[in-house]
């Protein structure tokens, strides 16, 4: 089967999948999912933030052993990220709830699976190639909304929370909305290449996750405006994890022409003979 095929038909299925209904063990109208999704999220946003500290502290020193050596880091880096995709998927999406018994955010939890598994799968055939070289400015603009992502300053009321010390022990690392701008960001700073199904998986679910979080707002008591604001990396990253092969293609095709137009050549023209005129 032809990447063109593939892509669609992988994308079509994970978007079904988001759409799986939650499961509990108490009977509940599925007009109520928002409040089932709200009491698991209010379980398991807590449960591992124990393991944020490390989580933290392990992603810079994988950051700057990237920037150090490159490539030589592309397959534990990798590795990394599987391990926290697969971990997110079933830790923050299976919890004991007072009102619903045990429950489960099915369509979160296998369309973040599927993500995990295709990250696996670049662990054993690498095609993530992390050698950063100098971007066109418009490509930087990921990082200061990768670094909200990576801060998530919010309160347990989902309120702001500027407290520096959240760069050590805020959700990232251990819930999927602030953990997975981060990761795309990442992709498209070494884009193309890159293993652009990883990019598309990634990318497409955190697009789902991220829309869903719009409608929230609207439905789900206690969401705040704050907490809306804080995923605008993911909508953002995420649409531009999908789109950077359009953008890219367009600069360049928007570069060659103007090389090549009479313009193009006087510019050129004018940076040679600099040099000898002075």
């Amino acid at each position: 089967m032809k990447e063109r095929t593939k892509t669609p038909l992988i994308l079509v299925v994970l978007l079904i999948c988001s759409f799986l209904p939650v499961l509990t063990a108490s009977p509940f109208p599925q007009q109520d999912s928002s409040l089932v999704i709200k009491e698991v999220l209010m379980k398991t946003s807590v449960a591992y933030l124990w393991l944020s500290p490390i989580v933290h502290v392990f992603t810079m020193v994988l950051l700057v052993a990237l920037y150090l050596y490159g490539s030589r880091m592309g397959r534990i880096v990798d590795f990394f990220f599987a391990i926290l995709f697969l971990f997110i998927a079933f830790s923050n999406h299976i919890a004991v709830t007072e009102t619903y018994g045990l429950a489960v955010v099915t369509g979160n939890l296998v369309t973040i699976l599927i993500v995990g598994l295709f990250w696996v799968w670049e662990v054993y055939r690498p095609q993530n190639n992390y050698v950063f070289e100098r971007l066109p400015a418009w490509r930087y603009w990921v990082l200061p909304f990768a670094f909200l992502a990576f801060w998530s300053p919010m309160d347990a009321q989902l309120n702001p929370d500027f407290n520096p010390l959240l760069l050590l022990n805020s959700s990232f690392g251990v819930m999927y909305c602030p953990t997975t701008p981060v990761i795309i960001a990442l992709l498209t700073l070494i884009y193309p290449r890159v293993n652009t199904y990883v990019l598309r998986t990634t990318s497409f679910v955190g697009l789902i996750m991220g829309l869903f979080n719009v409608m929230s707002y609207f439905v789900m008591p206690g969401y705040t405006l704050w907490n809306l604001v804080l995923h605008t990396p993911l909508i953002f990253i995420s649409l531009y994890g999908l789109l950077i092969p359009i953008l890219v293609k367009k600069k360049r095709t928007r570069t060659s022409a103007s090389l090549t137009s009479p313009l193009g050549h006087l510019d050129s023209l004018v940076l040679m003979l600099l040099p000898y005129l002075y």
